[in-house]
């Protein structure tokens, strides 16, 4: 019985760890090239050395780090071809917009503005975006981007183009200028400065309202920036953080003027009479807060507009200021 039992549990492991429904690098290798070409988007080299396929999702961060890699991977002979695989499956957001890009005049370039974050026209046809979901599930595709080579060797996950192309034993050219995906901004830096936020104003990835919304701005809010771009006679600026740059319209902010202040012994003040918090020491910039009678703060700044003196503290990065005829010291 214990024999009869063991070789249960050893056929039993034997089945798992080989399943019958697993797919052989030669079968991936002959169905990805099944694929008819109307049913994919394809980047192609002028030498033609070697082709991947790759299952892909416009809203994937990793599809579109593979996707700036398409021109060296060109460059260096390989043909790159798409095929849709929306994660979140068939009628989700990411599979509406797969349909808008087979549908547009321009599949390839509508391709690369979905993947750069651009809000393409909905729009729909006859389109292979279904169609290659469930081949994608056929062939257990479970994350994107899933690179099939032509050999049949399958690359679940994101590689470089120079790792890429040393799995493929091919060497690496570098890509002609000019010809990168998702071009850089080429905006100007200055030295950063607030800004008043004067009207609900939304931040793009790009200085292009056809972007991704990438968050909003609410009006009375002060933020720094440091970049300026003109888009057509609009300027736009913009701010960097986490290594990605954040662009609005202008005409939605309002420059702090820089004001010279100095620093004193930081103090509390009690407020004498109901006064204001201001952004700047003017009694006509922008009101932040109100700061009634009794109430107090701690100050450390202090400026002069005029004969007037006010008494300022920083919060955040930004400076505020109280007319000092309002305050007595505690």
């Amino acid at each position: 019985m214990k024999g009869s039992t063991a070789a249960v549990v050893a056929f039993f492991f034997l089945s798992c760890s080989s399943p019958s429904w697993a797919i052989t690098q030669a079968e991936y290798k002959s169905l990805t090239e099944a694929i008819p070409a109307d049913e994919m988007i394809a980047y192609d080299s002028s030498t033609k050395l070697r082709q991947i396929t790759v299952f892909t999702d416009i809203d994937c961060g990793y599809c579109r780090k593979l996707h700036a890699e398409v021109p060296a991977l060109n460059a260096s002979g390989v043909d790159v071809r798409y095929v849709a695989y929306p994660r979140a499956g068939v009628g989700s957001q990411s599979f509406k917009k797969y349909v808008s890009v087979y549908c547009a005049d321009d599949p390839k370039q509508a391709l690369t503005e979905a993947k750069m974050g651009m809000v393409l026209q909905p729009t729909d046809c006859s389109n292979p975006v279904e169609k290659n979901y469930k081949f994608g599930n056929r062939l257990k595709v479970k994350g994107t981007p899933m690179i099939v080579l032509d050999d049949g060797t399958v690359i679940s996950g994101y590689l470089n183009a120079r790792k890429l192309l040393r799995r493929m034993k091919l060497a690496y050219s570098k890509p002609p200028k000019g010809s990168e995906m998702f071009p850089k901004v080429a905006a100007t830096h200055f030295s950063p400065m607030h800004y008043l936020v004067t009207a609900k104003t939304h931040l793009y990835t790009r200085p292009d309202r056809r972007m991704q919304k990438m968050g909003t701005l609410e009006p009375d809010v002060v933020h720094k920036f440091s970049l300026e771009i003109d888009v057509d006679g609009e300027r736009w600026i913009g701010f960097k953080k986490g290594g990605t740059q954040y662009f609005t319209q202008a005409g939605n902010l309002q420059l702090i003027p820089s004001v010279k202040t100095e620093a004193i012994k930081s103090s509390k003040y009690a407020a004498i009479r109901s006064t204001a918090i201001y952004i700047s020491p003017n009694r006509s910039a922008k009101k932040m807060a109100d700061m009634p009678a009794n109430s107090y703060y701690r100050f450390s700044l202090e400026a002069r507009n005029g004969n007037e003196r006010w008494l300022g503290f920083s919060q955040g990065g930004i400076k505020y200021y109280v007319p000092a005829a309002d305050l007595e010291e505690i």
